[in-house]
């Protein structure tokens, strides 16, 4: 038993397997950390609001031509820092897309990806590449091995969360505006500018909103546990203004 246990540990902790490795402690820390209500769900997010990449292509868009002038100006001075960002961001964004990895929140596909990663790589440590004990071989077939489980991950997770963006595609979007008025449970630590999230009772199974404090002219707090009333809805920020009920 403690012999099968030493080998699992010594798999996991070689190259590249290492390496999903440590994909798979940062979601999970990230799902414990969220459920403690220390973050926001969609706190792992690369531009779409909400942690959804559905959108980023648009996104994308806009910004380049809003960047158009400051990127014109950067190159005369020297520095083409916004454009290669920019152009790695497309990229990037290109490449989820057409892999289907969008339609769900971010962390949902890394968490995929990293599982599925893991346990490919583990596979290929376990029955091949420690034929390999050491030497230049041993890590450019590991990086080779890391790029096609990579790959092959991202693939597989967009097969799988296919069928749950099409669902989700054909339920009826509900009007933020039907939420003004509502009283939610605080579920995070706090709220404050730029994070915070509540609970709000609909019936079912419950919604996680991103809220943020109303402003006021009197200052006041908000902490785990305190009911909000949904005071407006911020479209830029996918989130509500939210003050304290007057008990």
């Amino acid at each position: 038993m403690q012999d099968a246990f030493w080998v699992l540990i010594t798999n996991i902790s070689l190259y590249p397997t290492v390496l999903f490795t440590a994909m798979v402690l940062f979601v999970t820390l990230y799902w414990l950390v969220s459920l403690l209500g220390m973050v926001d769900m969609d706190a792992v997010d690369i531009g779409a609001v909400g942690g959804d990449i559905g959108d980023m292509s648009g996104g994308i868009g806009d910004m380049s031509g809003g960047m158009g002038s400051d990127v014109g100006g950067d190159l005369n001075s020297g520095s083409d820092v916004h454009l290669s960002s920019l152009s790695a961001t497309g990229l990037f964004t290109g490449l989820l897309l057409r892999l289907g990895l969008y339609g769900v929140p971010l962390i949902v596909i890394l968490t995929l990806i990293s599982l599925i990663g893991w346990l490919l790589s583990y596979l290929y440590t376990s029955f091949l590449h420690q034929r390999i004990d050491s030497g230049v071989l041993y890590y450019v077939f590991g990086t080779g091995a890391f790029i096609l489980v990579l790959v092959v991950s991202m693939w597989l997770t967009g097969l799988i969360i296919a069928p749950i963006r099409n669902n989700a595609a054909k339920v009826p979007k509900r009007n933020a505006a039907t939420n003004i008025g509502k009283i939610a449970v605080v579920r995070t630590l706090s709220v404050t500018n730029h994070h915070g999230e509540a609970l709000l009772n609909d019936g079912g199974a419950g919604l996680i909103l991103r809220v943020r404090p109303a402003e006021s002219s009197q200052p006041y707090t908000l902490n785990q546990g305190d009911e909000v009333v949904l005071v407006a809805y911020l479209a830029a920020d996918n989130a509500y203004q939210v003050a304290p009920v007057q008990k």
